[in-house]
C-alpha cells in the first residue's frame, strides 16, 4: 500500500500517536513535475576551518572581516582560517553580540561593551558613565541601541561613536510591566521583545529622543531567550512567551506573529534543562532557510525550513553511537562560506558538498509515519524499495540500512544493508523482500557513509 515515507520530524512524547523522524536530512520541495513533490536532501556537513582554545561565543561578519569571540578574546580570522587577537572581553563566558556602524563594531557580554574602530583595529572597552551593560545590541540610523538588564529601559549612543552615551538619550518600554529580553532592528525599526509582550519603536527624529513607539504594532507576545531572537527571511522568529505559558517558535508577518512550532517541536523544547538559555542562528543555502535552536538538554538541534514550513533535527553521534545535539550553534558568512562555532572552540566551514562532521559520520536517519491500515488488520509486506542517491560515493560501495518496528518504534529489528552503488553506478535497485507482515508498522532507514544522500521515496508494499 503507499507510504507516506518523504517527511519532517514529528515525534511525539506519545510515540504510539506518531514518531517520524528526519535527522540530518531535510525538506526541498520540488518546483517542477518531479516523481514527487518532496525529497530528503542531506544537512550540510562540517570540515575544520579553525581551531581555536575557548569555546566559541560569537561570530559575526563585519566590512568582509570575521570576527569570533572565543572564551575573553576577541579574534579577526582571515580567509585562511588564521587568527589574531584584537582585544579581550569579559566576563568570559556567555553568548556575546555584535553590531556593526559605518566605523565601528560594538561588542556586549551583558555587563560590558567594547568597540573596534574598523579602520585602525583600535579596541576600547565602553567607559562612559551612561553605559548600563546590555545583552544584546542593535544599530540603527547610525544609533548603537542597548537595552539595560532587566529592566524595561533602552538606551542609545552618539550617531556612530558608542563610546560616547548620554545618561538622558533613553526610553521605557512600557506598554506591559515586563522587562525586554531582546532587541533587534527589522525594517529600519527597532523591535523590543519583552518577556510577555512586544513593541516596535521608530526613528521618528523627535528632538529631545529620535525613536517613537509604534502605537499600533503592540503584541502580547514576549520571549523566554534571548539568543533565540534573530532576523529570519524578511522578519523575526523567536522562542515565545506569554501568560499563559511558554516554548512556542514565532515568526513575525508584518506587525503579527505566526505560529511556526508543531507540537512535537514545543514538546521537545519543554524538555530544555534551561530554555531561557537556548540560542538561534539563521543561514541561507541553495535558495532555503533554515533557523536553527540549540537549548541546553536535548538530544537535537531543532531546524526550521521556511520555504517548506517544516522541521528536522541535526545530530552528531557520541561515544555510544546514539544521537547527541549538534554543538556547532553560532553562524556567520564571510569569504562566501558559512562558517560555524562551537563549544570546543572549532570554527568549521559547513557545506553541502561535505558528508562527515570533521571527519566523524554524517548519520542520516529518516523514519516513517506508521504504516497501519484503518482497521489495523495485518498487512504482509512483499517488499520495501527506497529511491535514493547512487553512484556517487567517492570511494568504496557505501550502504543503506533498513530496519523496522512492529511496536510503535520502540524497538527496531537487525538492519539489513543494501549497497548503494559504486561510483558512476547510477542504477542500483534498493530493495528489501520477504519482510513479513504486521497490524503497525514503522520504516527506518540510516546511512552513515561519507557519500551524498538524499530520498527521493520509499515504497512499501
Amino acid at each position: 500500500m503507499p507510504l507516506p515515507f518523504v517527511g519532517p520530524s514529528y515525534q511525539l512524547a506519545n510515540r504510539k500517536a506518531s514518531q517520524q523522524r528526519s535527522v540530518n536530512l531535510y525538506l526541498v520541495g520540488m518546483e517542477s513535475p518531479s516523481k514527487a513533490p518532496f525529497i530528503l536532501q542531506s544537512a550540510p556537513g562540517l570540515t575544520l576551518f579553525s581551531a581555536l582554545t575557548s569555546p566559541i561565543r560569537g561570530m559575526c561578519e563585519a566590512a568582509g572581516r570575521l570576527f569570533v569571540v572565543a572564551g575573553e578574546t576577541l579574534y579577526e580570522l582571515n580567509s585562511a582560517g588564521v587568527a589574531t587577537a584584537r582585544g579581550t572581553v569579559s566576563p568570559s563566558a556567555g553568548p556575546v553580540d555584535f553590531a556593526q556602524g559605518q566605523t565601528q563594531l560594538v561588542i556586549v557580554t551583558g555587563v560590558n561593551g567594547y568597540t573596534l574602530t574598523l579602520a585602525t583595529n583600535t579596541f576600547a572597552q565602553i567607559a562612559a558613565a551612561g553605559w548600563l551593560g546590555s545583552n544584546r545590541a542593535a544599530y540603527l540610523d547610525g544609533y548603537f541601541i542597548f537595552v539595560d538588564p532587566d529592566t524595561q529601559k533602552f538606551y542609545i549612543s552618539k550617531i556612530d561613536d558608542a563610546g560616547t552615551l548620554d545618561a538622558l538619550n533613553f526610553a521605557l518600554a512600557q506598554s506591559g510591566p515586563d522587562n525586554i529580553v531582546a532587541h533587534l532592528v527589522d525594517h529600519r525599526e527597532v523591535w523590543l521583545i519583552g518577556e510577555k509582550t512586544t513593541e516596535v519603536w521608530f526613528d521618528s527624529g523627535a528632538a529631545d529622543f529620535p525613536f517613537s513607539r509604534n502605537n499600533g504594532a503592540l503584541l502580547e507576545v514576549g520571549c523566554i531567550a534571548a539568543f533565540s531572537a534573530v532576523k529570519v527571511d524578511n522578519g523575526l522568529m523567536w522562542i515565545g512567551r506569554d501568560a499563559n505559558g511558554s516554548g512556542i517558535v514565532y515568526k513575525t508577518s508584518g506587525y503579527q506573529v505566526k505560529r511556526v512550532s508543531t507540537i512535537a517541536v514545543e514538546e521537545a523544547l519543554q524538555g530544555s534543562t534551561d530554555l531561557s538559555s537556548a540560542t538561534a542562528y539563521v543561514y541561507q543555502q541553495n535558495g532555503q532557510t533554515f533557523y536553527c535552536i540549540n537549548a541546553p538538554g536535548l538530544a537535537s538541534q531543532w531546524c526550521y525550513e521556511v520555504s517548506t514550513d517544516s522541521w528536522h533535527e541535526r545530530c552528531a553521534l557520541d561515544a555510544l553511537g546514539q544521537f547527541s545535539q549538534l554543538g556547532a550553534s553560532t553562524h556567520a558568512f564571510v569569504f562566501n562560506q558559512h562558517l560555524m562555532g562551537d563549544s570546543t572552540g572549532n570554527v568549521y566551514t559547513m557545506s553541502p558538498q561535505t558528508y562527515t562532521l570533521n571527519g566523524t559520520p554524517l548519520k542520516r536517519t529518516r523514519i516513517s509515519p506508521d504504516n497501519v491500515s484503518p482497521s489495523r488488520d495485518r498487512i504482509y509486506y512483499s517488499e520495501f524499495i527506497l529511491d535514493c542517491t547512487t553512484g556517487l560515493a567517492a570511494s568504496g560501495t557505501p550502504s543503506a540500512d533498513l530496519s523496522y518496528s512492529d511496536n510503535g518504534g520502540f524497538t527496531y529489528g537487525t538492519p539489513i544493508s543494501r549497497s548503494v552503488g559504486a561510483l558512476g553506478n547510477y542504477s542500483p535497485r534498493l530493495q528489501w523482500t520477504r519482510l513479513g507482515q504486521a497490524r503497525d508498522r514503522v520504516w527506518r532507514v540510516d546511512f552513515a557513509a561519507d557519500a551524498p544522500f538524499s530520498i527521493i521515496d520509499g515504497v512499501a508494499r
